[in-house]
């Protein structure tokens, strides 16, 4: 049950209500996780949360749409000392409910006192908590217990207990407000359709929503898991055909056509356009294309992505808040013209969201090999390229300029916090900035060059790895430069030799009339052939520029 009913004199906020949980079940909220208990407890430290119940309430709703996230891993229901089978390690999986502002929520038919109540139970056939509602006649009939202080009123927890952590370094997390700055119910509802209550699954599936899902793929579950665009990382220190093992920039570059992919990788734009680097132009065409021109929904699916990454293990959210990170990381450029110096209150924002991250997980996530790998870490390059363009714009603009100076100020504090929490220098050396972009730059250096992964890395920090002799249907094809140049030269022998192969020419133009027509004033018949087996237009015109391919050039000696 969802309700939202006017607050009484007393009652504030929301309430919480989880029935028939199994003993040491897991309950996170807003980052705090308690455990039920799996014994029944009793005297003045004993836990409020029961074994088969937990009720939370005066969850606080903030003014701007404040967004809450409850994750719940049920516990087993077989005890494990009984079935030592239940000792494997094996866990059950964590399901999230999104908690935002329940703007438009239906009246409560009753008087709770709360302003809304969110209301599951364990469901022993899934081994979740169902995403139903609990019917209303046992929701009214708990909260007039509660209310009335009756028995249920010694297992209600407020929400000021509940996030009461008992963490050492508690003071060092930022709280929760400052870690979904930009997660409302506007951006969970315009954005991945998600509604006040609904229950939200993990996703392992890494590729982004490809061009066929609808919501409808997403939610024909019990929960519906969040999806995200692909993201392409290009960064111009990389071999392009490495480039296009990562899979956001694989399908990035395979909606582009031939002309504007060579453009993008070769920085072939023109004179005016050459001072935008190639990872500013696709920031600024992923953020108009993929978010409709909104900024601050990419830094919410940076938000929220970590978040699901964190507390329900989502391999999907782990790969887009890297992709995303790196992508913004790789945007920036030195110059009074860089996309930092143009928009510094978005970069801030940025690196205070990673701040915020970085400050709520282990000190230990850079030392174990497990989970990264250390200074090859993809999010240290890509902290060392945000904190030299961010601070590097801060010298530049003096006399006041107080965006630079906060940008700078921002920056060098997510320095410090690296290196006293992680042990990690981000700056980055000038006379090697090169080697280190490349050799950082994890996200996008998929492995060896036999395509590989790099087995000290965890698997969730490494992009897709991808056989060098595989054809992808949606990969583009990425002509290396040499051959660009070999081809020239074919053309110029052609030229010089028109008057002798004039007549075969002809044969020719009568013989594959479609690749003929199909040829630009530039291309020759080899790379018209291969433009148009790259972006197979037609039907006919790829079994004609393939049947040429195979009957008369295969046959010319010295052609390739």
């Amino acid at each position: 049950m969802t309700t939202n009913a006017a607050a009484a004199p007393g009652r504030r906020g929301g309430c919480l209500l989880l029935l028939d949980l199994p003993p040491g079940s897991s309950v996170t909220l807003d980052g705090v996780t308690r455990v039920t208990p799996r014994q029944p407890t009793a005297g003045a430290g004993a836990s409020p949360l029961h074994r088969g119940l937990c009720i939370i309430d005066t969850i606080h709703s903030s003014s701007g749409g404040g967004f809450h996230l409850l994750v719940v891993r049920p516990g087993y229901s077989k005890d494990p000392e009984t079935y030592p089978e239940m000792r494997s390690g094996c866990r059950t999986l964590p399901v999230g409910f999104a908690l935002a502002s329940p703007e438009g929520a239906p009246s409560s038919s009753h008087s709770s006192g709360y302003e809304w109540i969110v209301a599951r139970r364990y469901d022993p056939r899934t081994e979740e908590i169902s995403s139903v509602p609990v019917d209303d006649l046992t929701v009214n009939n708990m909260v007039s217990a509660i209310r009335e202080g009756g028995e249920l009123q010694k297992f209600v927890i407020s929400y000021e207990q509940f996030m009461k952590s008992e963490q050492s370094d508690k003071s060092l997390a930022p709280n929760w407000e400052a870690r979904t700055s930009v997660i409302d119910a506007r951006f969970l509802r315009q954005r991945h359709g998600i509604s006040f209550g609904d229950k939200i699954v993990p996703s392992s599936d890494g590729g982004g929503a490809s061009e066929g899902d609808t919501g409808d793929d997403r939610n024909n579950s019990d929960g519906a898991s969040v999806s995200y665009p692909p993201l392409p990382c290009i960064d111009p220190t990389i071999n392009a055909r490495r480039l296009a093992q990562h899979a956001g920039t694989r399908v990035y570059l395979s909606k582009l056509s031939p002309e504007k992919r060579t453009q993008l990788l070769s920085g072939g734009f023109g004179a005016v356009a050459d001072s935008i680097n190639p990872g500013e132009r696709v920031w600024k065409d992923v953020v108009c294309r993929e978010y409709g021109g909104k900024e601050d929904d990419l830094l919410g699916d940076i938000e929220l992505s970590f978040l699901l990454t964190l507390f329900m293990e989502c391999h999907a959210s782990l790969e887009h808040w890297r992709d995303a990170v790196s992508m913004c990381s790789l945007a920036v450029g030195d110059g009074a013209a860089s996309v930092v110096a143009q928009r510094p209150q978005y970069f801030q924002r940025l690196l205070d969201i990673l701040t915020h991250q970085l400050a709520s997980i282990s000190g230990e996530f850079f030392q174990d090999v497990e989970y990264s790998a250390g200074e090859d870490n993809f999010l240290v390059g890509a902290l060392r390229r945000l904190c030299a363009a961010c601070e590097s714009v801060g010298k530049r603009k003096r006399g006041g300029d107080d965006a630079a100076e906060r940008l700078k100020s921002t920056s060098q504090k997510l320095r410090e916090l690296v290196r006293g929490r992680f042990g990690l220098d981000v700056f980055l050396p000038e006379s090697s900035e090169d080697h280190d972009m490349e050799a950082d730059a994890v996200a996008i250096d998929v492995g060896d060059d036999d395509g590989q992964c790099d087995n000290n890395a965890h698997d969730a920090y490494k992009t897709q790895a991808v056989d060098d002799d595989s054809d992808e249907e949606d990969g583009p094809v990425i002509v290396p430069y040499d051959q660009v140049e070999e081809s020239v030269a074919r053309s110029s022998k052609i030229v010089q030799l028109m008057a002798i192969e004039a007549p075969e020419q002809a044969r020719h133009r009568k013989q594959y009339p479609l690749l003929y027509a199909a040829m630009t004033v530039d291309e020759d018949e080899v790379m018209a052939c291969a433009r148009i087996l790259d972006s197979r237009p037609d039907a006919s015109l790829v079994r004609e520029a393939a049947a040429y391919l195979e009957e008369v050039e295969a046959h010319r000696g010295g052609s390739f």
